[in-house]
């Protein structure tokens, strides 16, 4: 092995970060484009996306204040 090679310090918590991956824009650019999605994410459908995972809007309201409390927002 060289000594020349360096391998970057461990960040927090002893995890490397992820090197980029070459090509991965497009990679991503041409699988949206085979998919025919490209550029059809709006905010509105965004938005409503998951709207089929509660059966009702006061399920929906507790689920978020279940999440605000998990993280000491309340």
């Amino acid at each position: 092995m060289s000594a020349d090679i360096q391998t970057p310090p461990p960040t927090a918590g002893g995890a490397r970060p992820i090197p980029p991956i070459a090509g991965a824009a497009e990679k991503l650019r041409a699988i949206a484009e085979k998919q025919a999605t490209l550029g059809k994410a709006t905010f509105e459908a965004l938005l409503g996306a998951g709207a089929h995972l509660w059966a009702s809007e006061e399920e929906f309201e507790r689920f978020q204040q279940l999440v605000r409390e998990s993280r000491g927002k309340e």
